[in-house]
């Protein structure tokens, strides 16, 4: 008996599956791959509260709808949603009417980051159109009980890469319409712009831009899809790797005319955003 799944679930009138597959080593360190998955149909007083598993879960409701509690956040997907959550955080789920749902537990390499950039785009709930949806396909893989990691990681990678270009034209339209970004945002922009190589504060931001600390790092984030302390970061960076290319300045003197307190620090956060190149073998690589 699988800890996980409980011996009694009331509410569940009909249940597709279980399938479980066992994936091989290679498939384990190397690809995605499903733990189990099924198609169920349940009325209340159907629900599951989980507080730790270490494993994604994704569903897809078929009809009616169901009502999460996650990350301290209270949501109803309904008829035609796709809800991806991360079972690492606490998670319930239930239902007040009949509802059909399909759902896949899955793991693998590299999930962990994927879903991350997901939900920092988008949430947990997604709409695709159905010639995207891979669940029903991942489903039949499971139910045909052959030994086809290479496929059933294939259509993982899909579905998350479908999930994650739904969110492209919000990104893309946010980029493109900076004019509407309000003014008081436009306003720490342009400090940040012109002060980046010194102290900057999220104190003076919002004093600048007339908010509270609290309501300026919610809106910047809104309309800017990063925290204050990332953009400005990322905002030193750049100006950084562009001195290293076109001048011979210092790595020291390029650390402080961009704002950082410390050599340290500036090497730390320069070789985190660049996958481990420093800034001396930056300035070596040809462009």
């Amino acid at each position: 008996m699988n800890y996980y799944i409980p011996k009694v679930e009331p509410g569940l009138k009909l249940k597709k599956g279980l399938y479980f597959y066992e994936p091989s080593e290679l498939t384990k360190n190397l690809y995605f791959y499903v733990l189990w998955g099924g198609e169920y149909i349940v009325e209340s007083p159907y629900s599951i509260r989980r507080n730790y598993m270490n494993s994604f879960l994704v569903f897809f409701i078929k009809k009616g709808s169901m009502h999460f509690h996650y990350l301290d956040q209270a949501f109803t997907a309904s008829e035609g949603d796709i809800v991806l959550l991360d079972c690492k955080e606490k998670n319930n789920y239930s239902v007040t009417e009949e509802t059909e749902f399909q759902f896949i537990h899955f793991t693998g390499k590299d999930t962990q980051d994927l879903y991350n950039e997901i939900y920092q785009r988008n949430g947990c709930v997604f709409k695709l159109p159905s010639d995207q949806n891979n669940i029903p396909t991942i489903l039949s893989l499971l139910a045909s009980k052959k030994e086809i990691d290479f496929n059933i990681s294939l259509e993982i990678y899909q579905l998350l890469g479908n999930l994650l270009e739904s969110t492209r034209n919000t990104f893309e339209s946010r980029d493109a319409n900076m004019n509407k970004v309000p003014p008081e945002i436009q306003t720490a922009l342009a400090y940040i712009n012109e002060n980046f190589s010194s102290k900057i504060t999220i104190d003076k931001l919002s004093e600048l831009s007339n908010l509270s600390s609290s309501h300026f790092c919610r809106t910047f984030k809104k309309y800017m899809g990063t925290s204050p302390y990332q953009y400005i970061l990322n905002y030193r960076l750049n100006q950084a790797k562009n001195l290293l290319v076109q001048t011979n300045l210092s790595v020291e003197q390029i650390s402080e005319d961009c704002g950082f307190y410390g050599i340290g620090h500036f090497i730390k956060a320069f070789s985190k955003s660049t996958g481990g190149m420093t800034p001396g073998k930056f300035r070596k690589v040809c462009f």
